[in-house]
This record gives C-alpha cells, structure tokens and sequence, in this order.
C-alpha cells in the first residue's frame, strides 16, 4: 500500500509514559502577548497568544535541576502504577486490534535517553550536568532504562512484532550538529539503548526510528550501533541529505522525509525540483518513505500542499 507521513502513527500502544500522578496543566501568568502555562511535565512555558495553534513553547523553568530534585521527580515515575495500562487492558482483545488495523502504523513511544534529560532539565542544564555532576546523569539514565522495560513490558511481549515500528523522540541536535558529542553518546547514553533495543528486538520488534531534528550526521554510527534503524525528518535546512546517508549506511537505516518544507511553500517548479532530485532515486533503492522534512509551516497555503500532494503521487505506486 502507498504510505504517507500522516498515517505512520495511525494506531499508537496505549500507554502513558509520562509521570504519574499529573502536573496540573494551568494558565499561572498571563499578559498581552503570551500565557504562562505548567505543562503536564512540570516544566513552565511561555505560548504565544497570536500562535497558540501553531508556535514552539518557550521554556521558562523545569522540573529537575539536581539530585534533590531528581529523586522527587523519579517518584513520579513507577512502572507498576495501574494507570499506565487502559482500564480496558485486555490481551486478547488488544492482539485482535492490532492485527486488524490496516490503516497505517502500529507504533510504540517513547522518549530517548537525551530528550527524557533534556525534556525535565532544560537543554544548557542538562548538557552541564555530563561534566558537572555525570553521576546524576547516570542515574537518570539508568532509572529511564528500567522505567521503560517495565513499563512497555505488558505491551511488548504481549503484542510483539504486531507493533510496526518504536518511534523514539530524541531532539537532540541543532543546526550544526547534535547537543552532545559521540563520544558523550557513547559514554552515558549507548549502553542503556542497547539494553532497552535488545529488549525490543528480543520480542521481534526491529524498526527502531530515532526522531530528531537538526544535523544528526556526527551521531549516526553510534545510534545505528545502539540499534536504531530508521531516521526522521531529515531537516534539509539543517544539512541532512536522504541521498548521502542512504549511500552510506543502505539498508541498515531507513529514512523519512527531507523534502524542503520551504520548497513546498514555495511551490511550482522550487517543489517539483526538490521532489525530483530525491524521491526518484530514493524509491529506487529502497527503505524510504517521502514527507516533508518536520511539520507542514504555517505558510503553507492549502493550495501549494494540494500541489505538492498532487505531484508526490505522481511517484507511486511506492
């Protein structure tokens, strides 16, 4: 069947991940151009009132910012607590829906080993912790590797390779590169992916796609070491090019989108041309879905998508 980006999560295993019990989502200040909102991570940030639909938070303070902190919230996050599971949890019953769905994607997810950090401490936080204090960042590590195992557990090894792929949120590069050198990856974050991904594969599960925006080039080989296996979006204005990192790593990598957002915008032939410089050739070797390289832009009118929609399908049947 000829797949597009906005069915890769159609059907997600319901379990919530997040910390138990909640932060109350809230409005806790508000003026003239944005609100002060508690998210349910316990983190506060600021949401532009003119793009509430469509703006990137900015964030303000976190949850976690030492071992003090750190152990309160860690509290939070217990894989035996019952709410985690629906109230409807039954094994049969979930086996049967899985095996059903048609429509797209059965996905698994979860935050990686650098976002789950990022995500509780801040970004400059978090980084400064790998040389400040690397023992709480080992700590967090390892509590996030048992947390998954045991959270997923149930799901995994009930419904195995009925789950088509785990989508692992990561975020954790910029434009000129990752947050973090390969060998800060290695030291602190490769072994705890390895556990969790041998942990998947050993159920049958081995599409592991690792989301990341920005230039993820540098920490390509130690994430395909730690078991990952697909790669999305792909920013093109970050320098990502779907070509290179096919010719490279083949099909031990398969790849999602890097299709010029700006290009789409554009429209006309700046579309046609960055459609047909990749996909073409990408189709052609295998292991690759074509979107656009993160989310649709604001920008983007109804009729310049209908364009691009219109011209992509031109490339199947995929």
């Amino acid at each position: 069947m000829p797949y597009a980006i906005d069915i890769i999560l159609s059907l997600k295993v319901p379990i919530d991940m997040g910390p138990l019990p909640r932060f109350k989502s809230r409005v806790i200040r508000e003026t003239d151009r944005y609100w002060e909102v508690i998210a349910e991570t316990g983190a506060v940030a600021r949401r532009l009132k003119k793009a509430y639909l469509y703006n990137m938070p900015m964030f303000v303070s976190f949850p976690v910012s030492d071992k003090e902190s750190w152990q309160e919230y860690k509290k939070r996050l217990d894989p035996t607590d019952v709410r985690r599971y629906p109230k409807d949890w039954h094994k049969d019953a979930y086996i049967e829906v899985f095996e059903r769905h048609q429509a797209g994607s059965t996905i698994l997810l979860f935050n990686g080993f650098y976002s789950f950090g990022a995500e509780l401490m801040g970004i400059p936080t978090f980084n400064l912790m790998f040389h400040k204090d690397p023992e709480l960042v080992r700590d967090m590590a390892e509590h996030w590797e048992y947390y998954i195992v045991e959270t997923i557990r149930d799901a995994v090894e009930t419904l195995k390779d009925r789950i088509d792929m785990v989508f692992w949120w990561e975020d954790m590069a910029e434009r000129h590169g990752p947050n973090i050198s390969p060998k800060l990856y290695k030291e602190f974050l490769l072994p705890h992916y390895k556990r969790v991904i041998g942990f998947l594969n050993k159920n049958k599960i081995d599409r592991i796609m690792m989301d990341s925006d920005g230039n993820t080039t540098a920490i390509l080989d130690p994430s395909i070491e730690a078991g990952i296996t697909g790669h999305w979006p792909l920013e093109v204005g970050s320098g990502m090019d779907a070509l290179t990192v096919a010719k490279k790593y083949g099909n031990r990598l398969f790849l999602i989108g890097n299709i010029d957002k700006r290009a789409v915008v554009e429209g006309g032939e700046a579309m046609s041309r960055e459609v047909d410089s990749k996909v073409p050739q990408l189709k052609q070797a295998g292991g690759y879905i074509p979107g656009i390289d993160h989310i649709v832009p604001p920008e983007c009118t109804l009729e310049k998508f209908r364009e691009y929609a219109e011209y992509m399908k031109k490339q199947l049947p995929y």
